[in-house]
Protein backbone atom coordinates (compact mmCIF):
# COMPACT_ATOMS: atom_id res chain seq x y z
CA UNK A 1 0.00 0.00 0.00
CA UNK A 2 1.82 3.57 -1.17
CA UNK A 3 1.69 6.03 1.35
CA UNK A 4 0.89 9.47 -0.06
CA UNK A 5 3.12 12.07 -0.50
CA UNK A 6 2.87 15.18 1.74
CA UNK A 7 1.95 18.38 0.21
CA UNK A 8 4.55 21.36 1.21
CA UNK A 9 3.09 24.86 1.18
CA UNK A 10 5.88 27.80 1.36
CA UNK A 11 5.27 30.90 2.57
CA UNK A 12 5.84 34.78 1.78
CA UNK A 13 9.39 35.62 2.82
CA UNK A 14 13.07 35.89 1.31
CA UNK A 15 13.89 33.38 -1.10
CA UNK A 16 10.07 32.07 -1.77
CA UNK A 17 10.55 32.41 -5.09
CA UNK A 18 13.58 30.47 -5.37
CA UNK A 19 12.33 27.26 -2.64
CA UNK A 20 8.85 27.22 -4.84
CA UNK A 21 10.35 26.67 -7.71
CA UNK A 22 12.83 24.16 -6.18
CA UNK A 23 9.57 22.39 -4.82
CA UNK A 24 7.74 22.82 -8.08
CA UNK A 25 11.02 20.88 -9.86
CA UNK A 26 11.51 18.26 -6.82
CA UNK A 27 7.23 17.58 -7.02
CA UNK A 28 7.82 17.05 -11.12
CA UNK A 29 10.97 14.66 -9.96
CA UNK A 30 8.90 12.50 -7.57
CA UNK A 31 5.93 12.06 -10.29
CA UNK A 32 8.33 11.12 -13.98
CA UNK A 33 10.54 8.95 -11.36
CA UNK A 34 8.42 7.37 -9.65
CA UNK A 35 9.37 8.28 -6.77
CA UNK A 36 12.77 6.75 -7.20
CA UNK A 37 15.83 9.11 -5.88
CA UNK A 38 18.02 11.04 -8.33
CA UNK A 39 20.96 12.39 -5.76
CA UNK A 40 22.64 14.84 -8.62
CA UNK A 41 18.85 16.10 -8.93
CA UNK A 42 18.74 16.62 -5.10
CA UNK A 43 21.93 18.60 -5.01
CA UNK A 44 20.62 20.37 -8.41
CA UNK A 45 17.96 21.68 -6.26
CA UNK A 46 19.62 22.43 -3.05
CA UNK A 47 21.81 24.74 -4.70
CA UNK A 48 18.80 26.58 -6.08
CA UNK A 49 17.33 27.13 -2.46
CA UNK A 50 18.18 30.36 -0.98
CA UNK A 51 22.13 29.73 1.25
CA UNK A 52 20.52 30.41 4.83
CA UNK A 53 17.23 30.26 5.80
CA UNK A 54 13.93 29.04 4.04
CA UNK A 55 11.15 31.46 4.03
CA UNK A 56 8.02 29.27 6.39
CA UNK A 57 7.84 25.87 4.97
CA UNK A 58 4.34 23.66 6.12
CA UNK A 59 4.43 20.13 5.70
CA UNK A 60 0.68 18.88 5.54
CA UNK A 61 1.37 15.05 6.05
CA UNK A 62 -2.16 14.02 5.75
CA UNK A 63 -6.14 15.71 6.30
CA UNK A 64 -5.37 17.45 9.30
CA UNK A 65 -1.83 16.42 10.20
CA UNK A 66 0.44 19.92 9.73
CA UNK A 67 3.59 20.13 10.95
CA UNK A 68 5.76 23.37 10.69
CA UNK A 69 9.33 23.13 10.02
CA UNK A 70 12.73 24.85 10.96
CA UNK A 71 13.39 27.17 8.34
CA UNK A 72 17.14 26.86 8.88
CA UNK A 73 16.82 23.09 9.93
CA UNK A 74 18.02 20.49 7.47
CA UNK A 75 14.57 18.50 7.94
CA UNK A 76 12.92 21.69 5.72
CA UNK A 77 15.78 21.68 2.88
CA UNK A 78 15.62 18.45 2.55
CA UNK A 79 11.54 18.04 2.55
CA UNK A 80 11.69 21.12 -0.21
CA UNK A 81 13.85 19.17 -2.86
CA UNK A 82 12.86 15.63 -2.58
CA UNK A 83 9.33 16.67 -2.32
CA UNK A 84 8.47 15.11 0.94
CA UNK A 85 11.73 13.97 3.76
CA UNK A 86 12.78 10.69 3.18
CA UNK A 87 9.15 9.42 1.49
CA UNK A 88 10.59 6.07 0.07
CA UNK A 89 11.87 5.39 3.38
CA UNK A 90 8.53 5.98 5.34
CA UNK A 91 7.15 3.66 2.68
CA UNK A 92 9.01 0.63 3.82
CA UNK A 93 8.68 1.13 7.40
CA UNK A 94 5.04 2.04 6.97
CA UNK A 95 5.03 -1.10 4.11
CA UNK A 96 6.04 -3.36 7.03
CA UNK A 97 3.39 -2.38 9.77
CA UNK A 98 0.05 -4.44 9.59
CA UNK A 99 -3.02 -3.70 12.20
CA UNK A 100 -1.48 -4.48 15.86
CA UNK A 101 1.54 -4.05 15.35
CA UNK A 102 4.31 -1.49 16.42
CA UNK A 103 6.79 0.49 14.67
CA UNK A 104 9.35 2.00 16.84
CA UNK A 105 10.35 5.42 15.59
CA UNK A 106 14.49 5.91 17.14
CA UNK A 107 15.72 9.25 16.85
CA UNK A 108 12.07 10.62 16.11
CA UNK A 109 13.06 13.99 15.91
CA UNK A 110 9.72 16.37 15.68
CA UNK A 111 7.81 12.96 14.19
CA UNK A 112 7.69 13.09 10.62
CA UNK A 113 8.45 9.31 10.11
CA UNK A 114 6.39 8.98 13.39
CA UNK A 115 3.35 11.24 11.94
CA UNK A 116 3.33 9.69 8.55
CA UNK A 117 3.11 6.44 9.99
CA UNK A 118 0.86 6.28 12.50
CA UNK A 119 -1.89 8.40 10.17
CA UNK A 120 -1.35 5.72 7.61
CA UNK A 121 -1.62 2.55 9.29
CA UNK A 122 -3.97 3.80 12.64
CA UNK A 123 -4.62 0.09 13.44
CA UNK A 124 -0.83 0.04 14.28
CA UNK A 125 0.76 1.69 16.95
CA UNK A 126 3.93 4.07 17.15
CA UNK A 127 6.81 4.88 20.06
CA UNK A 128 8.57 7.76 19.05
CA UNK A 129 11.74 7.75 20.99
CA UNK A 130 13.68 11.26 21.42
CA UNK A 131 15.67 12.37 24.42
CA UNK A 132 16.25 16.46 23.52
CA UNK A 133 13.46 17.94 26.23
CA UNK A 134 12.80 20.68 23.50
CA UNK A 135 12.70 18.43 20.57
CA UNK A 136 10.67 16.13 22.81
CA UNK A 137 8.56 18.74 23.61
CA UNK A 138 7.58 19.86 19.72
CA UNK A 139 7.35 16.35 18.93
CA UNK A 140 4.60 15.52 21.77
CA UNK A 141 3.02 18.83 20.42
CA UNK A 142 2.66 17.96 16.84
CA UNK A 143 1.44 14.56 18.28
CA UNK A 144 -1.26 15.92 20.56
CA UNK A 145 -2.30 18.83 17.47
CA UNK A 146 -2.15 15.96 14.82
CA UNK A 147 -4.53 13.63 17.85
CA UNK A 148 -2.69 10.28 17.28
CA UNK A 149 -3.99 8.39 20.33
CA UNK A 150 -1.79 5.50 18.91
CA UNK A 151 1.34 7.00 19.70
CA UNK A 152 3.70 6.98 22.61
CA UNK A 153 6.47 9.45 23.26
CA UNK A 154 9.74 7.84 24.66
CA UNK A 155 11.42 10.72 25.99
CA UNK A 156 15.04 9.05 26.46
CA UNK A 157 17.33 8.16 23.78
CA UNK A 158 17.68 4.30 22.85
CA UNK A 159 21.02 2.39 23.36
CA UNK A 160 22.74 -1.08 24.53
CA UNK A 161 22.27 0.01 28.15
CA UNK A 162 19.95 2.08 30.61
CA UNK A 163 21.41 5.38 32.84
CA UNK A 164 22.02 8.51 31.03
CA UNK A 165 24.15 10.35 28.63
CA UNK A 166 25.12 13.85 27.72
CA UNK A 167 23.68 15.15 24.29
CA UNK A 168 25.62 17.99 22.33
CA UNK A 169 22.65 20.80 21.74
CA UNK A 170 23.66 22.03 18.04
CA UNK A 171 21.45 24.95 16.36
CA UNK A 172 19.98 22.20 14.03
CA UNK A 173 18.19 19.54 16.74
CA UNK A 174 18.19 17.56 13.56
CA UNK A 175 21.92 16.24 14.19
CA UNK A 176 22.42 15.98 17.84
CA UNK A 177 24.69 13.91 18.95
CA UNK A 178 25.92 11.89 21.87
CA UNK A 179 28.24 14.99 23.80
CA UNK A 180 32.18 14.50 22.68
CA UNK A 181 33.68 17.10 24.89
CA UNK A 182 33.05 20.25 23.13
CA UNK A 183 30.25 22.85 22.73
CA UNK A 184 26.76 22.94 25.13
CA UNK A 185 25.68 19.62 26.25
CA UNK A 186 22.12 18.44 28.23
CA UNK A 187 21.99 15.37 29.94
CA UNK A 188 18.94 12.86 28.85
CA UNK A 189 17.69 9.80 30.25
CA UNK A 190 18.72 6.48 28.29
CA UNK A 191 16.86 2.96 28.18
CA UNK A 192 16.86 0.55 25.84
CA UNK A 193 14.54 -0.62 23.21
CA UNK A 194 14.11 -4.25 24.80
CA UNK A 195 13.64 -2.27 28.48
CA UNK A 196 10.39 -0.79 27.11
CA UNK A 197 9.26 -3.50 25.26
CA UNK A 198 9.52 -5.59 28.44
CA UNK A 199 7.81 -3.51 30.60
CA UNK A 200 4.92 -2.54 27.88
CA UNK A 201 4.28 -6.64 27.82
CA UNK A 202 6.47 -6.98 24.75
CA UNK A 203 4.02 -6.04 22.01
CA UNK A 204 4.69 -7.24 18.56
CA UNK A 205 7.31 -5.16 16.69
CA UNK A 206 6.40 -4.81 13.08
CA UNK A 207 9.19 -2.07 12.07
CA UNK A 208 12.33 -0.16 13.62
CA UNK A 209 13.85 3.33 12.22
CA UNK A 210 16.89 3.83 13.83
CA UNK A 211 18.56 7.23 12.88
CA UNK A 212 20.52 8.47 15.62
CA UNK A 213 23.83 10.26 14.82
CA UNK A 214 26.49 7.22 14.54
CA UNK A 215 25.11 5.47 17.69
CA UNK A 216 23.01 2.74 15.27
CA UNK A 217 24.99 0.09 16.58
CA UNK A 218 24.21 0.93 20.35
CA UNK A 219 20.77 0.77 19.43
CA UNK A 220 20.40 -2.59 17.98
CA UNK A 221 22.56 -4.02 20.50
CA UNK A 222 20.01 -3.08 22.96
CA UNK A 223 16.97 -4.36 20.70
CA UNK A 224 18.39 -7.91 20.42
CA UNK A 225 15.38 -9.73 22.74
CA UNK A 226 12.75 -7.78 19.83
CA UNK A 227 14.92 -8.79 16.67
CA UNK A 228 15.38 -12.38 17.83
CA UNK A 229 11.66 -12.55 18.51
CA UNK A 230 9.65 -10.74 15.96
CA UNK A 231 11.71 -9.72 13.15
CA UNK A 232 11.20 -6.44 12.25
CA UNK A 233 12.12 -4.82 8.99
CA UNK A 234 14.82 -2.54 10.00
CA UNK A 235 15.82 0.96 8.29
CA UNK A 236 18.96 2.75 9.74
CA UNK A 237 21.14 5.17 8.51
CA UNK A 238 24.52 4.18 7.65
CA UNK A 239 26.45 7.50 6.16
CA UNK A 240 29.43 5.45 4.95
CA UNK A 241 31.02 2.17 4.45
CA UNK A 242 32.10 2.09 8.12
CA UNK A 243 28.70 3.14 9.73
CA UNK A 244 27.60 -0.34 7.42
CA UNK A 245 29.85 -2.48 8.57
CA UNK A 246 29.30 -1.74 12.15
CA UNK A 247 25.41 -1.78 11.81
CA UNK A 248 26.27 -5.41 10.00
CA UNK A 249 28.30 -6.71 12.73
CA UNK A 250 25.61 -6.61 15.17
CA UNK A 251 22.86 -7.75 12.78
CA UNK A 252 24.57 -10.44 10.82
CA UNK A 253 24.65 -12.52 13.66
CA UNK A 254 20.88 -12.45 14.09
CA UNK A 255 20.27 -13.33 10.79
CA UNK A 256 19.24 -9.87 9.18
CA UNK A 257 20.74 -8.57 5.75
CA UNK A 258 20.84 -5.49 3.93
CA UNK A 259 18.40 -5.50 1.26
CA UNK A 260 17.52 -3.19 -2.30
CA UNK A 261 14.73 -0.64 -2.15
CA UNK A 262 14.50 1.67 -5.11
CA UNK A 263 13.55 5.11 -4.02
CA UNK A 264 16.31 4.63 -1.12
CA UNK A 265 18.85 7.97 -0.38
CA UNK A 266 22.34 6.36 -0.53
CA UNK A 267 23.13 6.89 3.26
CA UNK A 268 19.83 4.79 4.98
CA UNK A 269 20.13 1.02 4.55
CA UNK A 270 17.13 -1.44 4.76
CA UNK A 271 17.73 -4.61 6.82
CA UNK A 272 15.19 -7.99 7.09
CA UNK A 273 15.44 -11.22 8.44
CA UNK A 274 17.03 -13.73 5.88
CA UNK A 275 17.44 -16.43 8.68
CA UNK A 276 20.28 -17.73 11.11
CA UNK A 277 20.58 -21.11 8.87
Amino acid sequence: MTVPRPRLEVGPGAGSLRTRAALGLASCHARLTGGRVRVPVLKALDRLLPAGPLPRVRAHLAPGVDVELDPAGALARASVIAAGYEHGEVEAVADAVRPGGLFLDVGANIGWFTLMVATHRPAGEVWAFEPLPATADRLAANVRRAGRGNVRVVRAAAGHVGGEASFTSTMDDAFAHRASGDGPSVVCAVTTVDAEWDRAGQPRVDAVKVDVEGAEPDVLRGAEHVLHRDHPVLLVETPDAAAVAAVEAVLTPQGYRRRERAGLLPYNSLFRFAGTG
